[in-house]
């Protein structure tokens, strides 16, 4: 397994496993089809998180699209507002337990909803801030946080 180093506040904090080709794919094709499916929402990948003191960088972030500067004149080293999901796709050499844990401490935090992509198996998982986790192999996907229905077979394609 490849590592490679994230540097959080000018220190190496953790090791993070190397994205393979079908996550970036998964990544971006996700992005693609959320900002397709409501225009009013933005989809930043690796976006630097300071969450009240906690520190992360997940996989897709999803903002209502006005709420973080559209321009290329002003950038922000670290967001604090939290988002409204959280997307994390697991690496092949990624710990399951590890992750859905992560998604625990992003709603901890704010978040209003995580998925959780595992595209080994093509699935997603969704969990919620308030109610139970749902895993979703085919079908559609609503998640009221975002107020949004999409099809799991189209993040696959």
């Amino acid at each position: 397994m490849h590592l490679i180093p994230v540097l959080q506040a000018d220190e190496i904090h953790e090791d993070r496993p190397v994205p393979s080709l079908r996550h970036a794919r998964t990544a971006q094709r996700l992005g693609f089809l959320l900002e397709r499916i409501d225009e009013r929402l933005v989809a930043l990948q690796q976006l630097n998180l300071n969450l009240d003191g906690w520190q992360t960088i997940p996989d897709i972030c999803i903002y209502p699209r006005d709420i973080l500067p559209a321009d290329f004149e002003e950038d922000i080293e670290e967001v604090t507002k939290p988002p409204l999901l959280v997307v994390e796709v697991l690496s092949p050499h990624q710990v399951l337990g590890a992750l859905m844990n992560k998604t625990r401490q992003y709603l901890t935090h704010g978040v209003g909803s995580c998925w959780v992509i595992m595209p080994q198996v093509r699935v997603v998982t969704h969990l919620p801030k308030n109610g139970p986790s749902r895993t979703y192999g085919e079908g559609a996907l609503r998640d009221e946080a975002l107020g949004i229905e999409i099809d799991v077979a189209e993040i696959f394609r």
